[in-house]
């Protein structure tokens, strides 16, 4: 098992079911590296058997999403993702079938792997050329467009390792996935925060008064139009970010 099954979500719960699955093992994945202590992976999970009192499963996993939102309010805060995402509504028994199995997935599988099988989850585009991708140095600053949700960033930080996204990136995040798949490398990467992930879609960049488009960026990464990518660099990118090399891979 790769990844929390998902299978038998009604249409009803699949947005919520996927994003909780998500971060889940995200979280899972966080405490077997040692940055967390074990909730999730706990043996049998004593700490939560002595207090969770009337408390269901789905409690288990509101509450913990609730202590991690403190550091990472994206993805871990409902609220501010997508008003379409409540806990509360997924079926217990759900819950309890993800609980049971955590501990059986790959916890400690290499971080490509792993952030690859995120974004299948998540439904994000996986086919690109990670390796066409240019050295970036450590001063230089680098924007993400929309699309990919922090895969390139997290390609580049992790072969280089002399990167960090709160210093060098800003991911353009187009829609909830996205920003859960942001949050996910960031916690794979143990950063502090998610302030790097900023939510804005391919109409928000088209705006010549967007943040984003006031800032320098030193690199431009995407994905190639040719793979599904929202934007061409002759059409669009080069005439919104000048000073900056762009690359769609």
């Amino acid at each position: 098992m790769r990844s929390l099954d998902v299978s038998s979500l009604s249409d009803d719960h699949r947005a919520t079911g996927v994003w909780a699955a998500s971060l889940l093992h995200a979280l899972a994945r966080d405490e077997a590296a040692g940055r967390s202590r074990p909730r999730l992976t706990e043996p049998n999970r004593d700490t939560w058997a002595r207090f969770r009192g009337r408390l269901g499963s789905t409690d288990l996993i509101s509450l913990l999403f609730e202590d991690a939102a403190v550091l990472h309010r994206a993805p871990f805060n409902a609220a501010l993702m997508d008003e379409s995402l409540h806990i509360d509504r997924l079926p217990e028994e759900l819950v309890d079938g993800w609980l049971a199995s955590i501990r059986s997935l790959p916890l400690t599988s290499a971080g490509a792997d792993y952030i690859l099988e995120q974004a299948g989850l998540l439904g994000m585009p996986t086919r690109m050329a990670r390796s066409d991708l240019h050295v970036v140095k450590p001063h230089q600053r680098v924007l993400e467009l929309p699309g990919t949700g922090g895969q390139l960033a997290h390609h580049l930080v992790s072969v280089q390792g002399d990167l960090n996204l709160q210093d060098n990136f800003a991911v353009a995040c187009g829609s909830w996935q996205e920003v859960t798949l942001a949050g996910v490398v960031a916690l794979e990467l143990g950063a502090p925060h998610t302030d790097f992930a900023i939510r804005a879609d391919a109409s928000d960049l088209k705006n010549a008064g967007h943040a984003l488009r006031q800032r320098s960026f030193d690199l431009v990464v995407g994905l190639h139009p040719d793979k599904g990518g929202l934007f061409r660099i002759e059409d669009q990118l080069a005439i919104w970010f000048p000073t900056a090399k762009v690359l769609l891979v």
